[in-house]
C-alpha cells in the first residue's frame, strides 16, 4: 500500500537523504571503477584476471558499505529522547511519531479538556493583544466568516 500521504515531514526527509546518499554512492562507484579499469588494477590474490572485474567488485563492495544502516537508530533515539522530555513536561504521547509531528507544530489548539481532536475544531472565540474577538465561520474554509 501507498504511505506516502500518511509520512511524516521527518520521513519524507529522511527519504529524500536516502536518496541523495544513493545517488552520491553510484556516482562514486562508477568513478572508482572508471579510475581503477584505467589504472589496470588487478585482483592481488588472482593477478591474471581481467581488470573490469576486480573493480566490478570493489565497487559494489563501496556501494554496499555506502548504506546507512545507523540512520534510522539514530532518528529512533532521538525521537524518544523528545519523547522522555515531552512527559516531564506531562504530556502524553501513545506514538513515537507524534512527537515528531509535534515538534514542527507551530500552533496547537486544545478543548477545555486540552484534547487535541481530529481536526473538528472550529474557533469561536480569540483573545489577543488584550482585546477578545469573537470569531465565525465554517470549518475550515478561509473565504467564509468574519471577525
Amino acid at each position: 500500500p501507498d504511505t506516502s500521504g500518511n509520512a511524516t515531514p521527518l520521513q519524507q526527509n529522511l527519504e529524500k537523504l536516502g536518496g541523495r546518499i544513493g545517488v552520491i554512492a553510484i556516482g562514486v562507484c562508477v568513478v572508482i571503477f572508471i579510475i581503477g579499469v584505467l589504472m589496470d588494477r588487478t585482483d592481488p590474490a588472482n593477478p591474471g584476471s581481467p581488470s573490469w572485474l576486480y573493480m566490478i567488485l570493489i565497487a559494489v563492495t563501496l556501494a554496499v558499505a555506502a548504506i546507512p544502516e545507523g540512520i534510522p537508530l539514530c532518528v529512533t533515539i532521538s525521537l524518544s529522547i523528545g519523547c522522555k522530555d515531552m512527559v516531564t513536561k506531562n504530556v502524553l504521547v501513545r506514538k513515537l511519531a507524534a512527537v515528531e509531528t509535534l515538534g514542527s507544530a507551530s500552533v496547537i489548539c486544545s478543548d477545555k479538556t486540552g484534547t487535541l481532536t481530529e481536526g473538528k475544531m472550529t474557533m469561536v472565540n480569540l483573545y489577543a493583544g488584550g482585546k477578545g474577538f469573537d470569531v465565525e465561520g465554517k470549518g475550515f474554509d478561509p473565504t467564509v466568516g468574519k471577525i
